[in-house]
This record gives structure tokens, sequence and C-alpha cells, in this order.
């Protein structure tokens, strides 16, 4: 969301080493803006770049998972709070064989999705309110990220904990003392004149 979308295949390009895309696929319901059509993604996906992190920020994701797992998605995540159909958008994505992930705005409790973690492979914690690049980090949101890794080794869990919204050099180093280890960086990359540059400082952080 934070690159230039006319230009995607040149911006895709200006970071050769990035481990994963991360498509922010937005239908002005959930969240209030447009994000990436399936469509879209499977232009960055027909790249082979990089694996692709599809981010479904969309109401009743159930009916569009297929679709997306078709355009390329290698890991599909959607929102607790768009769906009651939980274990049917789990069981359709694990079918296909492509990573699961849950995700929660800033103002969901991680106890409303205790009860997936042994059945996901990645929880996402939003540090930000869908909808928007550039915003500013939500610092009451590193407790829950805490909260959510200490269940994860309580149980001894394989699972990715990734966070997405204002993450940059600073809240970077907060969120991985707290315990994430998927980092969505958009602004922090695509803003800066070199983005190759400015990922590459990031990533030394986790290294």
């Amino acid at each position: 969301m934070a690159a230039d979308q006319v230009n995607i295949a040149a911006e895709v390009r200006r970071v050769p080493n990035a481990d994963w895309f991360h498509v922010d696929v937005m239908d002005n319901h959930f969240a209030p803006n447009m994000g990436f059509s399936a469509a879209a993604l499977k232009s960055i996906a027909d790249l082979k770049q990089a694996p692709i992190d599809a981010h479904l920020m969309i109401e009743n994701p159930e009916n569009f998972l297929k679709t997306f797992i078709e355009a390329g998605a290698d890991s599909l995540t959607f929102h607790a709070e768009a769906t009651n159909r939980i274990d049917e958008c789990i069981d359709i994505i694990k079918s296909s064989n492509r990573r699961v992930g849950i995700a929660i705005k800033p103002n969901t409790a991680f106890s409303e999705i205790r009860q997936y973690l042994n059945k996901v492979d990645m929880v996402l914690v939003m540090t930000v309110d869908p909808g928007f690049s550039g915003q500013g980090f939500l610092a009451n949101q590193v407790e829950k990220i805490r909260e959510v890794r200490k269940e994860i080794d309580k149980a001894n869990l394989d699972i990715w904990l990734q966070v997405d919204g204002g993450i940059g050099l600073k809240t970077l180093e907060t969120t991985l003392e707290a315990g994430a280890d998927f980092f969505v960086v958009g602004s922090s990359v695509y803003y800066e004149k070199d983005p190759q540059t400015a990922l590459n400082a990031l990533r030394n952080l986790v290294l």
C-alpha cells in the first residue's frame, strides 16, 4: 500500500531482497479505503520475486479466499472481526496448503482469538487502525504483543507473530523486544529515497 501502485512492478524490484511482499486488500467496508484486487495481487505474484502475504481487510473473507489463493497468495490473513465463520476461513486456506493468518484490530482483545492459536500459522496484531499507510504506531498495542507471545510460547506452538502499522527503526525494536517476529514495513521503506537501504537498516535490527 505504501508503494507507487501505478508502477508496482518497478516498486517491487526496488527491494530485491525483501523476504515477503505484504499486499493490503481492502473493500472500503471493513477498512475505509480501497486496496489491491486479486488481479493486482496476481501481477505481483507473477514477478516471482518473493512470497505473497495477503492481508485481507474485507468483510466476509470466506467468500473471497479461493480467489486470492488462485491469484497466487502464499499466506492469507483474515480479520476475526470481519467474519463469524472463522473455522471455515481456516479450513479453506489450509485445504489449499497456504499459511493461515488471523488478525485483530487495535480495539480487539487477544482473548477473542486465543482459542484458534493451535489452528493457525500466524497471528497479526495491528498496531494502527486498518486503512491507510503512514499512520503513527499505537504504543498501547505492545502489551497485547507480549500477551500473544506468552501464549504461543506457553503452548510451544510454531506460529509467527506479525505486527503491522507504524513500524520503523524505533518501533521495530520495541515490538521485537515484545515478542514479534514478522514485521510489516511500508512507509518506513517506500517513503524513503532508497527503499533497499531503508529495508537493510530495519533488517539489521532483527538479524
